[in-house]
């Protein structure tokens, strides 16, 4: 009892030291700058204020945003005998592999690799992949990321496959991507060097997420970019409001040269973070 008596007066000191810094907020652009201020007076960490951020984000954010594109999905083919099926968990290292009937649109379920560990240790008599399969979560590629979490939370499942308005594979999704997107990266014995904290590849696609105060140096650099117009600004936020030519508001696109710029977060003065594409150009 003393200990949950503790827990709930810590919580209401937070919250009271929290709003108690000015004027309460009235929609989502403004707590998000109430939470900024709430960095810059140190009253909550840099960490604690990524992810309060960062819950924001994907509110903002499509699947067809963060998701891993149709091209880069490994798949698993459900004629495979059991040692190929190994040999490509092994290569690649994931958890689960759609496994498909001869193309990516045809998707029969999700194998785990997990599973067939029972099979490679001879405990169990091996069949066929499609004994071992679990369902397909199928969902649209206009489907909002909070959305996706509350469905991976609710229904107990870790990939769905993202379908296009034709009904096309077009793309996966795992709650392993969007919780990247609320606590950072979630680093193990696979994945690269941590990049730049101002830039941010979202895993497995071909978008970044860049904070609007990322120098544009570092950007260009970043890209290996050239070329591009001296147009007098120092942030890539900067950049974006010179293209613009006003204080954009989330989900606005605008472009730049090889690139692609939504607005995630804004506020009426700065551009805070912004999900990017970069259009490789092709080689004559």
């Amino acid at each position: 009892m003393f200990a949950k008596d503790y827990r709930d007066e810590k919580r209401h000191s937070f919250l009271s030291r929290l709003f108690n810094i000015g004027p309460k907020p009235q929609n989502s652009n403004e707590l998000d700058d109430f939470i900024s201020e709430a960095g810059d007076r140190a009253i909550i960490d840099e960490h604690t204020e990524d992810m309060l951020h960062g819950v924001f984000d994907i509110a903002r954010l499509r699947l067809d945003d963060i998701m891993i594109p149709r091209k880069d999905i490994i798949t698993i083919d459900s004629k495979c005998s059991l040692l190929e099926a190994v040999k490509i968990i092994d290569h690649y290292g994931h958890s689960r592999y759609p496994v498909v009937d001869g193309d990516k649109d045809h998707v029969l379920g999700i194998l785990l690799a997990k599973d067939l560990l029972p099979y490679t240790c001879n405990l169990k008599p091996f069949v066929s992949l499609e004994k071992l399969l679990r369902p397909t979560v199928i969902v649209p590629e206009s489907k909002r990321v909070d959305a996706m979490l509350k469905d991976f939370q609710a229904d107990r499942y870790h990939m769905a496959v993202i379908v296009d308005e034709f009904g096309g594979v077009s793309g996966v999704v795992t709650i392993e991507d969007i919780l990247e997107l609320i606590v950072g990266d979630i680093n193990d014995e696979y994945d690269e060097e941590p990049e730049s904290k101002m830039i941010t590849k979202v895993k497995g696609s071909d978008n970044y997420l860049v904070k609007g105060l990322t120098p544009l140096d570092e950007f260009y650099d970043y890209f290996s970019t050239e070329g591009l117009p001296d147009i007098g600004m120092d942030t890539v936020g900067g950049l974006v409001l010179h293209a613009f030519g006003h204080f954009p508001k989330p989900d606005e696109t605008t472009e730049v040269g090889p690139f692609t710029f939504k607005v995630v977060r804004a506020s009426p003065k700065q551009v805070h973070l912004l999900l990017v594409n970069y259009h490789h150009e092709p080689e004559e």
